[in-house]
């Protein structure tokens, strides 16, 4: 939140977009955040809560079922988040969405099964395990942690800018996805959030590769990792960590 202030009134320093982009720190933070916002619409996530009820229905699921899953998907969703909060000083942020990711890949995987194989005594309760276990899941991490990375990745003076684009990229590409959805679930029917498990994937390989953790270190030891994967090297404002240059 600080430093969310720091760079709104930091905005004569920061400059525009055009001047986010030319500093090559800056432009790595801003990468990270807005693959992390748009892999987080990507992921489906919205798509089970605004059509659930169609696509479970349409692959025949009962109706008692669907109610059932409703209810226990938005209990799981506010549990996982009032949990999230003290995970998220426990465990590292990176973890965290990595976890995510595995949970909300294997969720998707028993999802399919379930609606691929109806009318088995075992359909009903692993479609419902399934739904809720993809939406906790993604509270564990991919929901929060997205939100969080600017204040972390962003100089003060770059955050206000960094986070106004990564949250448009996120609204962005929840349009994108909505408006998708549909299409897609008549076209692969039980297999409709197939897709969306292989971004999922994907984003794990990301998160591992790229993401740096945050956890427990200081607003300049970030920033100088980060510099570190630039081709300008490292920026010659911050401290390294541990000494001085």
């Amino acid at each position: 939140g600080g430093d969310g202030g720091g760079g709104s009134g930091g905005g004569g320093d920061g400059g525009g977009l055009r001047s986010l982009l030319s500093d090559s720190v800056a432009r790595r933070g801003l990468f990270i955040c807005v693959t992390c916002h748009v892999c987080q619409q990507f992921s489906g996530i919205n798509n089970v809560f605004n059509y659930s009820t169609i696509f479970l229905t349409s692959n025949g699921v009962d109706a008692a079922t669907v109610v059932i899953i409703s209810v226990l998907m938005n209990v799981g969703n506010v549990a996982i988040t009032v949990v999230s909060v003290r995970l998220m000083d426990l465990s590292g942020r990176r973890s965290l969405m990595l976890v995510s990711c595995v949970g909300m890949a294997l969720s998707t995987v028993a999802l399919t099964t379930s609606l691929s194989c109806p009318g088995h005594g075992w359909t009903a309760p692993l479609a419902i395990a399934s739904v809720v276990g993809f939406v906790m899941s993604f509270g564990v991490g991919l929901g929060p942690v997205p939100w969080l990375l600017p204040a972390e990745l962003f100089a003060p003076d770059r955050c206000a800018l960094g986070a106004s684009v990564s949250a448009g990229s996120n609204w962005m590409a929840n349009f994108v996805v909505g408006q998708a959805f549909m299409p897609l679930s008549n076209a692969l029917k039980s297999a409709c959030f197939l897709p969306f498990a292989v971004v999922v994937c994907g984003f794990a390989v990301f998160v591992t590769r790229t993401v740096p953790e945050t956890k427990g270190k200081s607003l300049d030891q970030i920033l100088f990792e980060l510099s570190a994967h630039t081709p300008q090297g490292r920026p010659t404002v911050l401290r390294k960590p541990g000494g001085r240059f």
